[in-house]
């Protein structure tokens, strides 16, 4: 049903249109199709991606183009995930802010309804904050800023979303670590500067100094002790 303006035998201007399946549409038409601004309610309407977490809207308000999403907009998903930020052809496609069920939030580039380009993530569950690449949805390998609650900070390569290669970390306690890592752990030759004064330059395992490996240990007075396989 359709409530509104006509022009010729379309919908034309301002009106209300209600579908089969219960959606309901309140805005602006152009020659039969929503187009401007316009609100958008259905019980349950699919949102049309090909991510592979598809979600379905449950409410949209903002503009409209030639029938689809297009322009800026926010958008409530059936599972209670929301997004605002820039569409395209009924898709997330620009800058926008999508804020998960569970806590999830991430503000950045998109494409296609991909997360794509620069973003930020934060962590709903553990306030982690990820700030890098992306594409498909997936942190891409690569230079990546992780902050912890803390208020810790990494700075350096990662794969798969973890510290993996060379990095730099920066400790809420004031330690330091400048050196290589393999799966988040401090892994390989590094350098650490710790807060009460002592720093070890040389090789680290599984997070820890490596002391069976080389390395040098400079103690808060001054004392040197020098590790050598």
């Amino acid at each position: 049903t359709f409530s509104g303006q006509w022009c010729g035998n379309a919908f034309h201007g301002i009106g209300k249109y209600t579908d089969a399946e219960g959606s309901v549409y309140e805005g602006e038409f152009v020659r039969g199709k929503k187009h401007g601004v316009g609100k958008l309610t259905a019980p349950v309407v699919e949102l049309q991606s090909e991510s592979t977490e598809k979600h379905q809207t449950e409410q949209y308000s903002g503009e409209w183009r030639d029938g689809c999403r297009e322009g800026v907009g926010d958008a409530v998903f059936a599972d209670g995930s929301r997004y605002s930020g820039q569409w395209k052809d009924d898709l997330q496609d620009g800058e926008g802010t999508f804020t998960s069920a569970e806590g999830d939030r991430y503000v950045g580039q998109w494409h296609r309804g991909f997360r794509e380009g620069a973003g930020i993530l934060t962590v709903g569950s553990s306030g982690v904050i990820k700030e890098g690449q992306w594409y498909r949805d997936e942190p891409v390998d690569g230079e990546w800023t992780i902050t912890f609650p803390d208020g810790s900070k990494f700075t350096g390569e990662c794969v798969g979303g973890r510290p993996h290669g060379r990095g730099l970390c920066k400790y809420a306690g004031g330690d330091l670590y400048d050196g290589m890592w393999v799966h988040g752990k401090r892994h390989g030759a590094g350098s650490g500067f710790f807060a009460n004064g002592e720093s070890f330059v040389g090789q680290w395992e599984n997070n820890h100094v490596a002391l069976n490996g080389q390395g040098k240990l400079t103690l808060a007075d001054g004392t040197v002790h020098v590790y050598a396989n």
